[in-house]
């Protein structure tokens, strides 16, 4: 690997000449900033030009876009109702109640709407969950914090984890198969594509072979996959899903990435700032991707330039082949 020559206090990204290779996700700015102005106004004054808006944005918060280049909406967004109460409700395309699976529908629909009144040509869609017992991960995640993660007590966990999501899955798929129909074809009218992204928990949808069922049933312009490599990365960890699965798998129906590292099975870091394996991750990206950095609001604008920083200095060669 080569050593960084750049001083990161004075980076700016880099501009290929196709346009900027890295995008920023409004994560950064919810909680940090009391507009989205503010978050723009910082994120242009680190070298962002190109944005995604995320699930946490509200309704008042839509106000003073104009000019910015926003490249994918992550429903639900705006959030109204937001995505914890969409989840309580079951409000969820994956519902096996068909009342709350159209509520979901029109969450999704009312991110397509944004999305093509914004100009951005991708919708990032979270495809619901298995509805079963919490306690399985759970108890997972708190014994790997632990480092019991080689233990009986884990490995026997994992293993009835696995069965119990397996045997209660089918319904929820079916749903989803469904769901994707209707938004599938909404979203193409409007000049929009969705991404299914890889989740954070295990017990939500998909798994790999989900995640293949789904864009069998699905024409490619209209769904893609949406590669979340902090997911990714933290279920490998856990014993669940092996990460080359994602990145191998569907390379070829990969339309986006969100990149951010991760400690232990903690996400959402800036790149540089975790343990991840970045080269292995990075040099399975397809070209023609859009790529946007996702990173949580603690962390600093410095923080945030060290990790573009690093991302440019280590990975450039990757990135720019990827990004559209």
């Amino acid at each position: 690997m080569n050593k960084p020559q750049q001083d990161p206090s004075s980076f700016q990204l880099l501009t290929p000449p196709d346009g900027l290779f890295l995008g920023l996700s409004t994560m950064w700015g919810i909680g940090r900033f009391q507009t989205l102005e503010g978050f723009f106004q910082a994120a242009e004054q680190l070298g962002f030009q190109r944005f995604e808006l995320n699930h946490g944005v509200t309704p008042p918060m839509l106000l003073g876009l104009e000019g910015k280049c926003i490249t994918s909406v992550h429903e639900p967004c705006p959030a109204d109702p937001s995505v914890e109460e969409l989840g309580r409700l079951d409000f969820l395309i994956s519902s096996l109640d068909p009342s709350k699976r159209a509520q979901g529908i029109a969450a999704v629909k009312r991110s397509i709407d944004l999305a093509s009144r914004l100009g951005a040509s991708l919708v990032i869609l979270h495809p619901g969950r298995v509805n079963m017992d919490p306690s399985y991960e759970t108890t997972l995640r708190d014994l790997y914090e632990k480092g019991r993660q080689n233990s009986e007590e884990y490995q026997l966990i994992l293993v009835a984890y696995r069965d119990h999501r397996r045997r209660s899955a089918r319904p929820h798929l079916a749903a989803v198969k469904e769901s994707l129909g209707e938004l599938g074809e909404y979203a193409s009218k409007k000049g929009i594509r969705l991404g299914l992204e890889n989740r954070f928990y295990y017990h939500e949808i998909p798994t790999p072979e989900e995640l293949s069922e789904l864009l069998d049933a699905t024409p490619s312009e209209w769904v893609g996959f949406w590669y979340d490599v902090g997911h990714g990365e933290v279920l490998h960890r856990l014993g669940l899903i092996r990460r080359d699965e994602w990145g191998t798998g569907f390379r070829d129906r990969m339309v986006g990435v969100h990149l951010h590292d991760v400690e232990g099975i903690r996400d959402h870091r800036p790149a540089g700032q975790g343990s991840m394996n970045w080269e292995e991750i990075l040099s399975h990206l397809p070209p023609n991707l859009t790529v946007t950095c996702e990173f949580q609001s603690t962390f600093s604008g410095e923080e945030i330039r060290k990790a573009t920083w690093f991302l440019q200095s280590h990975y450039a060669n990757y990135l720019q082949g990827a990004s559209t």
